[in-house]
């Protein structure tokens, strides 16, 4: 079995013995922080002792968790689709593309904003008529009536 730390007071450590009494030792006789648990081997030497920490005894089970190797590969390349409606589009934060066809919609930085970049383009050409930002008044207000997943998003189709 061997010496074991059952108790840490202030000034000394002590130790419990196989024969169930009990040994206090000054931290000083120490060449590790002792700690509550610890297995250590006792040696006197006149007045005081020598107590170094306890060679940890390999059992069966520690050297065959040694051996032991899970390796888990997932070779499982078949590609699994759902007969259901994908929607086309990019998806985008609803709040922001609002805001953007709101406020900056006539120059169309709300379709630079969802990827749609000729049609940004063609806004941005067009922006001395007006009729685009009319286009993205409506725009804005569509935003607001389309409904939104958990994380804020929509998806833009055009």
């Amino acid at each position: 079995m061997g010496k074991k730390i059952i108790k840490l007071d202030f000034d000394d450590v002590v130790i419990a013995n196989e024969d169930g009494s009990t040994t206090r030792a000054v931290y000083e006789w120490f060449n590790f922080k002792p700690e509550v648990g610890d297995l250590v081997d006792v040696f006197e030497d006149g007045d005081e002792l020598i107590i170094h920490k306890a060679e940890k005894v390999a059992s069966a089970t520690d050297n065959l968790q040694d051996k032991i190797n899970i390796n888990i590969v997932n070779e499982n390349n078949n590609t699994q689709s759902v007969g259901g409606y994908v929607q086309q589009g990019r998806v985008v934060n609803k709040w922001v593309y609002f805001i953007l066809a709101l406020f900056l919609g006539g120059i169309g930085v709300h379709k630079f904003y969802s990827g749609f970049s000729g049609k940004g383009i063609m806004y941005l050409v067009f922006s001395w008529t007006l009729i685009p930002a009319i286009i993205a008044f409506f725009t804005s207000i569509m935003t607001l009536l389309k409904p939104a997943d958990q994380n804020g998003n929509i998806v833009v189709t055009s």
